[in-house]
Formats: structure tokens, sequence, C-alpha cells
């Protein structure tokens, strides 16, 4: 094999110098003399013009060779090389609400309608689609009855399932609703009476499962509580702290309350030449034996929005020290639609395998048959830092300084997975790069479950912060401290 070009220790260039040796050997060869003694010969300076153009040549033969491969391919190249795996690149991605709306029953709640956040800066978001706010998909809903309709027969169905009250002489409002609430036994419906203003109210206790409702013509619909999906205007992750999603931008909508209390599916940017090529390593395995690696793999794959993925199998005979069933795997889901995640583990994972997690979905098997599948959301931890960059002695930093040190953190934050650890030493490289000038940094930081909690000074440590199996660090740039540190 030729040493140069595709060889066994890759792609050779011949660069130009040695093109004009080999052309000077040549020419010396055939002709019997050195034309390389006079440089402003004629020879030589029409050897040294085809010479140039070949090693263009060569150039590019190697830029071509490099990019066919994802570990070496840039841009779009990177982009073709990752479809021969049937990987495309994550783009840019809204992220997405479930918000309750309360309002009359069948209020429809066109696309477009804005709402924002009582935050600063405000978010404003956008219903993704028309929808309806109705018995046909309630999460809350409250009724009165009507004890004037003549009709003494009251009924209520619930997800197909029917109660029946018929009406007692000399018994009035309040008795009909005390017997629906002895009476209904809805999984994840808590039924309450309001026995100031005559009402029935059913809620679903997981907020995210939509209900269906039927009700007897004396029986009245005071308001209806459901999800509606909304985006956010902007690309990226927007996070939104729980009740702060609340205030009306369209007017005149039917809609009474608005509420964000489900956690939310974070957008993302579009991904980054190394993004890509880490997201490619993470899901090229869709076709893996690996049980978890192929599961991993077709959720990146197939699900929008999945920000991160992590899996765990126990394989033995007892109950494992995270809490995980015998023979069982659980999977561990940052971003992505409940549904179409349940379908891939249940169609990916081994049969006799149980998914494990605390949401519970339905999956239907070819025959019909319902599976209960589980996988978990992680806990988010959110992280606080506090960095002091000190300045080389006589020399001026740039005034935007704390910028950049934010965003070199938030860089570095950016690839961590759901279970990895935050180790505080490892965001020093990338601020020292972007801040030329800087002679030391110095990093605290703090974790909280909560995202209200704002830690004291004294709660700063200088150690690293060790995150569990189920948890994820979640960064941002309202909760990361830069101070500027004169002294020498």
């Amino acid at each position: 094999m030729d040493e140069y070009g595709v060889t066994q220790k890759g792609f050779v260039r011949k660069r130009l110098d040695e093109v004009k040796n080999s052309v000077y050997g040549r020419l010396k060869e055939g002709w019997g003399y050195d034309i390389t003694i006079n440089p402003q010969s004629f020879l030589n300076v029409l050897v040294t013009g085809f010479s140039d153009e070949v090693a263009k040549l060569w150039e590019v033969a190697e830029d071509t060779y490099y990019a066919m491969y994802t570990m070496s391919a840039e841009g779009a190249n990177l982009d073709n090389a990752m479809q021969f795996g049937g990987i495309t690149r994550e783009r840019d991605s809204r992220t997405t609400y479930m918000l309750a709306c309360t309002a009359q029953d069948d209020t429809v709640v066109p696309y477009g309608v804005l709402v924002k956040s009582a935050t600063n800066p405000e978010k404003m978001f956008r219903c993704t689609n028309t929808q309806v706010i109705g018995r046909e998909n309630f999460r809350k809903v409250v009724i009165t009855p009507y004890m004037n309709s003549g009709i003494d027969l009251f009924y209520v169905t619930i997800n197909r399932n029917s109660y029946q009250y018929v009406l007692q002489e000399g018994e009035g409002a309040l008795d009909v609703l005390r017997a629906f609430a002895e009476m209904i036994d809805e999984k994840g419906i808590k039924v309450q009476v309001d026995e100031e203003n005559l009402s029935l109210w059913l809620e679903d206790i997981y907020k995210q499962t939509s209900n269906t409702l039927a009700i007897s013509n004396n029986l009245l619909i005071e308001s209806v509580t459901s999800n509606i999906l909304f985006e956010s205007m902007e690309y990226g992750p927007v996070l939104i702290a729980n009740g702060l999603i609340k205030e009306m931008v369209t007017l005149d909508t039917g809609i009474r309350e608005i509420t964000n209390d489900i956690a939310p599916v974070l957008g993302r940017f579009e991904a980054d030449d190394v993004e890509a090529r880490q997201n490619f390593v993470k899901r090229c395995a869709t076709r893996s034996k690996n049980m978890i690696e192929s599961v991993t793999a077709e959720i990146y794959n197939s699900v929008d929005h999945v920000l991160s993925v992590a899996g765990y199998e126990n394989d033995t005979e007892m109950t494992d020290a995270e809490g995980r069933p015998p023979k069982s795997v659980e999977f561990i889901i940052d971003g992505g639609d409940e549904g179409e995640i349940a379908n891939i583990i249940y169609q990916k994972k081994t049969n006799g395998v149980r998914a494990f997690g605390k949401i519970q979905m339905d999956v239907a098997d070819v025959f019909g048959n319902i599976h209960k599948v589980g996988f978990n959301r992680p806990d988010y931890l959110y992280v606080w830092m506090k960095v002091v960059v000190t300045k080389e002695k006589g020399k001026s930093i740039a005034p935007n300084y704390a910028q950049l040190a934010q965003e070199s953190i938030l860089e570095d934050a950016g690839v961590l997975q759901v279970g990895d650890s935050v180790y505080l030493q490892k965001f020093l490289t990338n601020i020292y790069k972007n801040l030329v000038v800087v002679s030391m940094v110095n990093i605290r930081a703090f974790a909280a479950s909560s995202e209200k909690y704002i830690p004291r000074d004294e709660e700063y440590v200088s150690d690293n912060i060790e995150v569990s199996h189920r948890q994820k660090a979640v960064f941002d740039v309202s909760r990361i401290e830069v101070v500027l540190h004169d002294k020498y």
C-alpha cells in the first residue's frame, strides 16, 4: 500500500514540498539532470505552479475523507455522516407546558392564544393548536344539582363508570351531593363536597390525566379545568416555577384562571458539532443487543424534546439498594411525551422484565392486552454558584467578565446528564479560556431540591455536589453570581 492517501494509519496527505520533490525526481530520472539547480528556470517555475494545484487536490481529498466520519466531520458534513446511522442533529425546540385552564364547559381555546409569566423578565407562551376546555378532558370539574328540573334520577359517569342516585322525598341538594361523594370510587379522582356553595368537586390527583364526564340534565357544570398545551415563544429551556404562569395576554378567551403545576418538557437550542457528536454516540446504539442501550438510543431517536436518559437494571432476585424490584429495569428520562416513552420502553425491553417507575402508563400490545409500563422523571437539584475571579496585576479585564464567566459555566453544565455529579474544578478550564487575564478563580456552590430556596452565604461550599441516580443538576444564569477580586 502507498504511504500516502488512505493507509492503515488513516489518511496521509502529500504536502506541496513532497509533490514537488516527487516531480523533480521523475524529471531527473528521465532527462538526466537536476532542474532545481536554477530556481528561476522555466521548468522550475512550471513544476512549482502545477505542483501547487496537485497539493490542493490532496487537501480536497483529505477533507472529503474526514467529512465521512462523525468524529471528524463538521457542519453539514457532520449531518450527512450522522444520517448513515439514521440519526439527525437536534434542532431548536420550544419549551412546552401543560397549563391548567379553568373556564365554562366546552370553551374553545384557539391556536395562538397568549399567556405570560409573572416573572421579571416575563416569558410569553402561546397555545400550540386549537383545544377545548370541557368535560371530555377534565382534570377538575365543579358540579351543582338543579333541583327544580322535575327529574328525580341523577347520574354521573366518569371514565365509563356510572353512578346513580334517586332523590327521595324530603331530600335536597346537599343529600344528592353527599350521596355521590360516598358512591364515587374512581382511581385517581378526589371527590369533595362544598356544602357552602352546594357543589361537588371532582379532581384528578395526578394532575396530568385527562378524564371524561357525562352527567344527567339535572346536574349543571359550574366550571371545568383542563390541561391545555402551550409552548414558549422563544427557543430553548424556559423553566418557570409552579404557579407563576398565570396572566392572560389575549383577552376575551373565556378562560377564568390559568396556572402551571406540571413539570414542562424543556426545549433546547440546536446542537452544535460537539453536542451532535455526543448525541450520536448515545443514539447510535438503537440496534444494540443490550436492552438498556437499545431502549435509551431509541428514546433519543424517536421522542422529541428528550434532554437526558439514564437506564439501570436489577437482574437479581432481590430488591436492590435503589428500590428496584427483582428482574426489573428503570429509566429516568428528562423531557419527552410520556405516552411515546412508555411505548418505546415496552417495545424494546425484554419480555418478562418489569419496567419500574412512579409514572405508570397503559400500553396495548398487538392483541389488545394492556400492560403497565413505568419510568421516572429526574428530581431537579437546583445549583447555586458563587464565582470569585482575580485578574492579573496591571491588566484590564473585559467589562462583561461576569457574563463571560456565566456563559462558560452554562456551557460546561449543558453536557451534564441525569445522575452526573457536579465537579467544580471542571468549570475552571472554560473560565480561564474565556477570561484570559484571570490569575485565579474560586468557586463555591450549593444545591437545593427547591427552586424557591435561596441559600445563605455560609451554606456555599467548595466541595463537589454529589448527584444521585434519580437526580439531575440544573443551572441557570440567575443562580450564578460572579465577583471581581482586585487583590493580588
